[in-house]
């Protein structure tokens, strides 16, 4: 139940982690920009240069593994941050070619796109030349890269640490974060209250560090901002995913438009637990009288199946997680919390850390972090440049996962059973797609604030209750606690802006899934070309071949159609 990274390395002395990073190094020596006049000569300087990176990423996501089930350990600690630093002078050596690219002359620039040599690597230079607006002098470069070491990074390092030591006392036992969250969802509404009290209780207590690292987090951001001449907070985020502002400020303003299916569902489930209004400590409460218990190996066979009545190639690609320890199940002391699926590189493959509680909402983590291995697996088709998941599709496969999950939930349910998981569906769709964008409106809002001047507990607890209640409306009950649950949310801290992709995401698989229903078999290897393209072309581009035309009016129409139908549908 624990994962084995020995297809990385055989431990933090294995002798190859350093002579990869060393070999990273050498590679660096061998990368002259002006081969890039030269469309034959750049193919190989090209090849080289994924070379390097591949030698010095692969140690970096060994020891960022190695040091995620280990947070309180001096030794994976010290390997993590000898790596990082290590990493980032490869990066920096990079940083004269990278630039040369940027601010290569145009009709130099052209001659890379026209020769055939470079074909497969024509969305790449694209995407790099994008950038040029906003990349600075080497020397420059090379600063900011170095800055990051003790700004962004080691403030969500210290973030990862601080809130890893954090026990809660529920029932009489200690309990991680991920165990004392799971019981918010406890049949017990003691339990709940209880687990509530005791999570949020200590994030308020805490909130004063907290800020401090949220406010560091953001100062961060606005700098490069200014630095790089960024005139919109969100236009970074728009060209890291070939998407315009515009196309996001689209996304969070019809997502707004909708708000009220957000109070219209939660009247519902006022009513079916006899209340004028949702507590807090019950907002996600189960309405089934008893919580079911999925252990892990019901969980594995149930997704297994889903994938396998989907595609066998699906399934036979999630059974080798399995059978080749490529996921860390259960939740430990120093253990990071929450669920990743970690990429890794063409040529090593994913790996997935769970903190498995036995329940339903623990199988779909499992479907959803399966989902991203499955698509990172297939992505690996690709050539490291090309490599990964444009952030609008780098939901597409996890939460399509979790759709599959459902259907065959549905299937074997009835009555009463099938209303349940249905309205569970419609809660699936508020967290993953009306409160993510909550949190962005959140996040934009306390970014701009950060402007002014750094912002209290306080300031975060008010912007984060004005946020909470214009998406809930008045069918929830707050508590005083409950202002401080931005304190709890890593992704303010890890990320910038990246929680609307959440959002983004799951209108693309609402899209992709409205395409599955209505061609059955037949989409199957338009879906799997979805996942195998990497990022080898733009998001627009890929979707187009599936038939999806992302952020249109009709693509916003269908998705939030789905969802309306959904809670029309419930008794």
């Amino acid at each position: 139940m624990e994962w084995d990274l020995s297809d990385l390395y055989a431990g933090p002395q294995d002798p190859r982690l350093e002579a990869d990073l060393e070999e990273a190094l050498r590679l660096t020596e061998t990368l002259s920009p002006e081969a890039l006049g030269q469309p034959e000569e750049a193919e190989a300087l090209f090849r080289r240069y994924e070379l390097a990176l591949e030698k010095a990423y692969k140690p970096l996501n060994y020891a960022s593994l190695y040091f995620a089930t280990r947070t309180q350990d001096p030794e994976a600690k010290a390997l993590l941050d000898r790596v990082r630093n290590r990493y980032t002078e490869v990066r920096n050596r990079l940083v004269p070619l990278e630039v040369a690219l940027r601010k290569l002359p145009e009709a130099a620039f052209q001659a890379l796109l026209e020769g055939p040599e470079l074909a497969d690597l024509r969305h790449f230079l694209l995407r790099q030349r994008a950038y040029a607006p906003h990349t600075l002098s080497e020397r420059e470069e090379e600063l900011l890269n170095l800055k990051g070491l003790v700004g962004r990074s080691a403030w969500s390092q210290f973030y990862t640490e601080y809130t890893g030591r954090f026990r809660f006392q529920v029932g009489g036992r200690e309990l991680t974060e991920m165990e004392v969250r799971a019981l918010r969802r406890d049949p017990d509404p003691a339990v709940r209250r209880e687990a509530h009290r005791e999570l949020y209780g200590k994030l308020m207590a805490e909130a004063p560090t907290l800020a401090s690292v949220f406010n560091a987090v953001y100062l961060d951001y606005l700098q490069d901002l200014r630095l790089r001449g960024y005139r919109h907070p969100l236009e970074p985020v728009a060209l890291r995913d070939e998407v315009e502002v515009r196309d996001i400020e689209a996304l969070l303003e019809a997502t707004r438009e909708h708000y009220p299916l957000v109070e219209a569902y939660y009247r519902w489930k006022a009513r079916r637990l006899g209340l004028p209004q949702v507590p807090s400590q019950d907002l996600l409460a189960p309405l089934r009288r008893e919580k079911p218990k999925v252990p892990f190996e019901e969980a594995r066979e149930l997704v297994l199946t889903a994938f396998r009545r989907f595609s066998p190639r699906v399934e036979a690609i999630a059974r080798e997680f399995f059978g080749r320890r490529w996921l860390d199940v259960y939740p430990r002391p120093g253990k990071r919390g929450g669920a990743f699926c970690s990429g890794g590189l063409p040529s090593t493959h994913p790996y997935i850390l769970l903190n498995h509680t036995d329940d339903l909402d623990a199988a779909h983590t499992l479907a959803h972090e399966l989902g991203h291995g499955v698509h990172f697996y297939l992505a690996r088709k690709q050539r490291l440049l090309n490599f990964g998941a444009s952030t609008p599709l780098a939901e597409t496969a996890s939460v399509f996962a979790e759709i599959l999950l459902d259907d065959l939930l549905m299937e074997r349910l009835s009555g009463e059973e099938k209303a349940l998981l249905l309205a569970e569906r419609v809660e699936d769709a508020i967290n993953t797609l009306f409160r993510q964008v909550m949190y962005t409106f959140f996040e934009r809002r306390s970014l701009e604030a950060r402007r002014e001047a750094a912002l209290s507990p306080e300031a975060f607890h008010g912007l984060w209750q004005e946020e909470q209640a214009a998406l809930y409306g008045d069918a929830v009950a707050w508590t005083e606690l409950d202002q401080a649950a931005w304190a709890g949310i890593p992704h303010f801290v890890h990320y910038r802006f990246y929680t609307y992709s959440y959002a983004l995401g799951y209108l693309v698989v609402l899209a992709l899934y409205g395409r599955y229903r209505e061609e059955g078999e037949a989409f199957v290897p338009k879906y799997l070309e979805v996942l195998e393209a990497g990022e080898s072309s733009s998001p627009k581009e890929i979707l187009a071949r599936a038939g999806v035309e992302l952020g249109s009016e009709a693509f916003f129409r269908y998705g939030f159609g789905v969802i309306r139908s959904w809670l029309e549908a419930l008794p």
